[in-house]
């Protein structure tokens, strides 16, 4: 057995493994789970738009030429949402919001995708959505309140929301708010 006082001075000091350490280790730990449940508290559930309140103007030029204006679509639903390919929600929404596109279409509506940034326009074809694209300002964001990405929301036919999402939103919820206007 080796005696402490004739430990190199080089050593490593001998491991502490009092309650202190412990914590010291779970700290980081602990404010990541607070901060975490702290977001999805503030934001679970929150809607950018009301429902029925009526939609702000929207014309912006797509990525492959043209210009998608909102108020050209009055009559028709259309789902807006905002997005970007360093988003992980988004992504794994993407075949969500190509399935609605392709049950809006049969009413006559449309998806937009509306990308906060240039860098995403290409990756949406490769992400599998297939409905118009454009690149937005942040006085788009600012007007349709989007503060959290994926943000979705679905305009009636007369131009109001008719419901909105702030994170990634389920198939069968779109399903569900879609029924209305494409039956």
């Amino acid at each position: 057995m080796t005696d402490p006082s004739t430990a190199s001075p080089n050593a490593p000091p001998a491991p502490r493994h009092g309650l202190s350490s412990v914590l010291r280790a779970l700290a980081p730990w602990i404010l990541v789970a607070v901060g975490g449940l702290w977001m999805l508290s503030n934001h679970r559930g929150r809607e950018p738009m009301p429902s029925g309140e009526p939609v702000p103007a929207l014309s912006v030029p797509l990525a492959d030429g043209g210009t998608f204006d909102l108020a050209a679509h009055r009559g028709k639903p259309v789902l807006l949402t905002f997005w970007a390919s360093w988003c992980p929600a988004c992504r794994a929404e993407a075949p969500a919001i190509q399935a609605a596109h392709e049950q809006l279409t049969t009413a006559g509506g449309t998806a937009i995708g509306l990308a906060v940034d240039r860098r995403s326009l290409p990756a949406a074809e490769r992400l599998g959505m297939r409905f118009p694209q454009a690149l937005v300002a942040q006085s788009d964001l600012d007007r349709f309140g989007v503060e959290l990405l994926p943000t979705t929301i679905l305009v009636d036919p007369d131009g109001n929301v008719a419901a909105s999402f702030v994170g990634e939103v389920r198939s069968s919820t779109l399903d569900e708010v879609l029924a209305p206007y494409v039956d």
